[in-house]
């Protein structure tokens, strides 16, 4: 298989999630066996990342960067953490869902039934479109995964198709009590457009949630161009802020990276002031980070 990259760094794509793992050897070795990625990267956090994040007690944690079998330049970056009490996945605000691109749902259900994951949803067609076959699952460090597999472009998207059994990150689940209020985020300070308004049926928050399978939810998402970067959902009443221990990054999805074009054409303010790193997925680039209406870390890294 040839590992290249399956398009250039442009804006608004995203380039890793960044998952706080208590055991981090642990939440490789699940990568590794079950999604087949490969370590690339494994080291240190120095105090510069650190600061940059916002987060000085991440210092001197252990960090590990995984890409795809397929050789898509998009990361899993996995970070030691200390584990949070009252943190549960899908019951708070935030990053609340890495979506990946896979080759055969129903394969990936069979392997993952004995797997140190635990499948949340198993593969269903969705009502308004017959081009995403998607199951879910949570990993080790409390990280949930949208695993679907694309079967074509919808009308207005396009959807990147799977090169490897699991590829790359192509969407970002984020949670917030407020949807549109979220999106205008994105549209004001990063100059990305908003895309279609469902208003539909959302079986991984109802059953978080213990809700009617027939309740509806708002959603809406993000994009550039053609292309789709963020699911926007509104979550119901209950759900928390997300719990966390000061100094340090959030429990389970903790940051997303993403592609912009100019660093100084980003309206929201910086954590700190822009830095370069030379480490993975920076490579010599600019980068700064953010923050998004329900307090989500945003890192931005300059594409040139």
């Amino acid at each position: 298989m040839a590992k290249e990259d399956c398009r250039t760094d442009g804006e608004g794509r995203i380039k890793a999630a960044t998952i706080s793992a208590p055991d981090v050897d642990a939440v490789v070795r699940s990568y590794r066996d079950y999604f087949a990625y490969e370590v690339v990267e494994d080291g240190v956090i120095d105090a510069a990342m650190a600061a940059h994040w916002g987060t000085p007690g991440m210092a001197g944690r252990r960090v590990v960067v995984m890409a795809p079998e397929s050789g898509s330049q998009v990361y899993m970056r996995i970070v030691e953490n200390d584990p949070v009490e009252g943190y549960e996945p899908l019951k708070s605000f935030g990053w609340n869902a890495v979506e990946l691109t896979v080759k055969d749902a129903d394969a990936l259900n069979e392997q993952l039934k004995d797997s140190p994951f635990e499948v949340i949803g198993v593969p269903t067609l969705l009502d308004f479109s017959d081009k995403i076959y998607p199951m879910q699952a949570v990993g080790l460090a409390g990280e949930v995964f949208y695993l679907n597999e694309v079967r074509g472009d919808l009308p207005l998207y396009d959807l990147p198709m799977a090169r490897s059994f699991v590829d790359q990150i192509f969407i970002m689940i984020l949670s917030t009590p407020d949807m549109q209020k979220a999106v205008d985020f994105y549209t004001e300070n990063l100059g990305w457009a908003q895309g279609n308004t469902y208003f539909t049926k959302y079986s991984v928050i109802n059953t978080a949630f213990d809700l009617p399978e027939e309740t509806e939810h708002y959603l809406s998402m993000t994009c550039v161009g053609r292309i789709v970067n963020n699911e926007i959902d509104q979550y119901p009443e209950g759900t928390t802020e997300r719990p966390s221990t000061p100094g340090l990054l959030p429990p389970g999805i903790a940051m997303t990276s993403f592609i912009v074009e100019d660093l100084d054409a980003v309206k929201a303010p910086f954590i700190s002031p822009p830095i370069i790193s030379e480490l993975t997925p920076y490579n010599g680039r600019r980068t700064a980070c953010c923050l998004g209406s329900v307090g989500e870390i945003i890192e931005l890294i300059e594409a040139g």
